[in-house]
């Protein structure tokens, strides 16, 4: 069954101990954090000091996606932080196997992160290096966007390159009741939610979401 990832950028700013508790008691497993610079994205967003805190205050798995547009400068700072799973983005360094080695070596599990308009064969050559990729189903770094409907396509066009590789397949971007369950037909092993959670009613939002994931099984 696909996994619901919350991501923690949707949550309300003023209230996050008491949003992080509420994925805790909700048994979440990995929770997915944003970091932005303002410079790749518009944003500005959970740096390394403020992972680092949160990590401290939760047992959930960190799931940290990188939107920097200088990842090497930070990769350093975000593995002290201690999460276990980090993903950068294909478009924004020209030395993306070395930054995946960089991950693996810190024995962290390691993502590549694809824009919308990113093709899925720029990955052929980084295959065997992979513990995960991330398909943005929206442009990155501004909340609010509509799904993008191909991401469908690209989702079951990626588990058929994958093959019998133990390369799990994350999307982010425009999530919820509508359009959950094609996510999860079409392969996605790993699906951020962010806005549709932290509306007016977390809970039942969250365990609607739940629900329909359950029913695909």
């Amino acid at each position: 069954m696909s996994q619901i990832l919350p991501s923690i950028f949707g949550a309300n700013i003023l209230k996050l101990k008491e949003e992080l508790e509420f994925l805790e008691d909700e048994k979440t497993e990995i929770l997915h954090v944003d970091m932005m610079d303002g410079n790749y994205v518009s944003h500005i967003a959970f740096g390394a000091l403020q992972i680092s805190e949160m990590k401290k205050a939760s047992t959930m798995i960190f799931d940290v996606h990188m939107m920097v547009a200088n990842p090497k400068d930070h990769l350093d700072d975000i593995i002290a932080t201690g999460t276990e799973m980090i993903s950068v983005h294909y478009e924004t360094t020209p030395h993306i196997h070395n930054m995946l080695q960089r991950i693996k070596k810190a024995g962290r599990s390691a993502g590549v992160v694809l824009n919308p308009g990113t093709p899925i064969s720029v990955l052929e050559c980084l295959l065997d290096d992979l513990d995960y990729v991330l398909l943005m189903s929206i442009n990155p770094g501004t909340p609010g966007q509509s799904f993008i409907e191909n991401t469908i396509k690209k989702i079951e066009d990626l588990k058929i390159m994958i093959g019998e590789r133990p390369i799990k397949i994350e999307v982010d971007g425009g999530v919820n009741n509508k359009n959950i369950a094609k996510l999860s037909q079409a392969g996605a092993d790993m699906i951020v939610v962010g806005g549709y959670i932290f509306s007016s009613t977390p809970k039942q939002n969250y365990d609607e979401l739940k629900q329909i994931l359950a029913t695909e099984v």
